[in-house]
Formats: C-alpha cells, sequence, structure tokens
C-alpha cells in the first residue's frame, strides 16, 4: 500500500491534533465541547481503565505518539508503531529529546508523570514482527479501515497478547478501496470485528466516541468512531 502519511502538511495536522487539541487557539473561530478534545489521550485512558496487568503495551498506529505518550503514565513499557516513517521520527525525536520543531512550531509532550519513555519503530500492522513479544494492553486508534487486510491484522494480534490482555479500538468506519479493497471490508463493522475476535476474546464494551480534526482554522472533520474493548481469554 502506498503511504499517504508522509507530507509535511499531514505531519502538521497529526501534530496539532494530538498535542495542540485541547488548545483554544485549535479551533479559534468555533468552541467545542471538550468531550470532542484530546482524542489520543481519552483512547488511551480506556485501555489504562481496563488493564488487569500495566507491564507492555502496545500502540499500533500510533502516528506522532499521543497516546503512546498517555499510555505511559500507566505501563511499565509502551512501543508505538505506526507505517509512516515521518510520524515514527518526529515521535522518537519528541520522546528522546522532550520537544519536536516543525518550522516556527514547537511541540511538546504532555508533562504528566510518565513510568517509561515510550519507544517507536516503523512497522506493518498486518506483518508485525514475532521479536515484539507479547503485550497487556494494546491500542489501535482509527486504523482498521485504512489497512489492506484488517482480518490478517486482527487474527495477528493472538500472537501478541496473552490471557487477561485487554486491546482497545477505534474506528470511524469510513473505509475507501484506495487503502482496503472492498472484499476485505469488514460490514458491518462490529460483526467483521466478533467474527475474527470473538473465538478468543470476550467483548467488554462497545461505545460511541466523537472527535474533531482540524484541516485548518476555519474547517474541521467532525467525526463518531466506534469504540470497542475486548479481553483475550
Amino acid at each position: 500500500m502506498t503511504n499517504v502519511y508522509e507530507s509535511p502538511a499531514l505531519l502538521r495536522q497529526y501534530l496539532d491534533f494530538h498535542f495542540r487539541s485541547s488548545e483554544p487557539e485549535y479551533l479559534p473561530l468555533h468552541p467545542v465541547d471538550d468531550e470532542l478534545l484530546d482524542y489520543p489521550a481519552r483512547c488511551a485512558e480506556v485501555v489504562l481503565e481496563y488493564a488487569e496487568n500495566r507491564g507492555r503495551a502496545l500502540d499500533l498506529g500510533c502516528a506522532v505518539g499521543g497516546s503512546s505518550f498517555a499510555l505511559a503514565t500507566g505501563f511499565d513499557e509502551v512501543i508505538g508503531i505506526d507505517f509512516s516513517h515521518a510520524f515514527v521520527d518526529t515521535a522518537a525525536e519528541m520522546a528522546e529529546t522532550g520537544s519536536f520543531r516543525l518550522s516556527e512550531e514547537a511541540y511538546v509532550p504532555p508533562s504528566d508523570v510518565r513510568k517509561c519513555t515510550p519507544r517507536f519503530q516503523q512497522g506493518d500492522a498486518c506483518a508485525l514482527s514475532p521479536e515484539l513479544g507479547v503485550f497487556d494492553g494494546l491500542l489501535m486508534a482509527n486504523l482498521l479501515c485504512r489497512l489492506p487486510d484488517p482480518a490478517a491484522c486482527l487474527k495477528g494480534l493472538r500472537n501478541f497478547t496473552r490471557s487477561g490482555s485487554v486491546m482497545v479500538f477505534t474506528t470511524p468506519c469510513s473505509w475507501e478501496e484506495r487503502f482496503t479493497p472492498r472484499e476485505k471490508w469488514l460490514e458491518p463493522m462490529l460483526e467483521g470485528m466478533e467474527t475474527h475476535l470473538g473465538e478468543w476474546c470476550d467483548l467488554l464494551e462497545t461505545d460511541d466516541i466523537p472527535f474533531i480534526l482540524r484541516d485548518h482554522q476555519r474547517r474541521a472533520q467532525y467525526t463518531v468512531a466506534l469504540l470497542t474493548v475486548w479481553r483475550v481469554r
């Protein structure tokens, strides 16, 4: 799959989304409810809420790392993986130096006390390395409907979890053929996920989780993602 997430414009958009979305300047002409802000942190909070063990966490499709830094407040080890080299390099620099500068803008991760420093690496969610090991918590935010083979990804997660592991998925369910061949779409989404997870996981919760992704100060994308929480048997 050709990766479209490498441009400076998208890098800036996701840096703002992950690290600036709670600031008034994020949408200065149209203030929004708090429930729409800090989406990466809110996703991580669900993992932290349900995790019985807080040893290792995997943020799969981590983008520029906002959720990874949030997971690091509760887990002993956090690994963030994304297909985009630009996103991963940015997140890694922020973890190493405490900031990232894009032209005149400086971005810093939240100042919350962290148990660890997240580690970031480029990778394919459909072909993860066995060397990653197993995880107690896994987050996959807004990734399923951007994969070439989401079913293969879901089935493969069995190799990276153990009994008691919690997995949290969010997805806007917005399938596009430029990312996923039509015959690979999981429709309806929840039923499709149950087909591949139900044999070895229990579904603990489903919910709607809204967010705002800014295009520029006069336009933003409003989305309500489907959130599901699963525990490995």
